[in-house]
């Protein structure tokens, strides 16, 4: 399982923002989306499913909104946040990577 070109958009963002990503897989994916603090705190974890795989042999996914809340629904200070977007096979095959956000709040 391969993953490239993760982001988010828009970014920096005020209202919401999509995470996006390229894979290599033809079926539905968990994705998990951790967002911290630049001191390491979790403050948000997002979770959902691709859309349908396909026999695309790269596609993009977009599934992921966020709003810039944390777990509690308060709506996080703006500033630099870190994300961590995991995605992983019904088989237990995973790919991650961290990336940068800002929200503009």
């Amino acid at each position: 399982l391969v993953i490239n070109n993760v982001l988010n958009y828009p970014n920096p963002f005020v209202n919401y923002t999509e995470f996006w990503f390229n894979h290599n897989s033809s079926e539905q994916l968990d994705v998990s989306v951790q967002i911290f603090t630049v001191s390491g705190k979790l403050v948000r974890t997002l979770n959902g499913k691709t859309s349908n795989g396909g026999k695309i042999v790269s596609s993009l996914s977009r599934d992921i909104v966020w709003d810039g809340r944390d777990d509690f629904g308060d709506e996080l200070a703006r500033g630099t946040y870190l994300y961590r977007l995991r995605v992983q096979t019904p088989e237990g095959a995973y790919a991650e990577q961290t990336e940068k956000l800002v929200i503009l709040k």
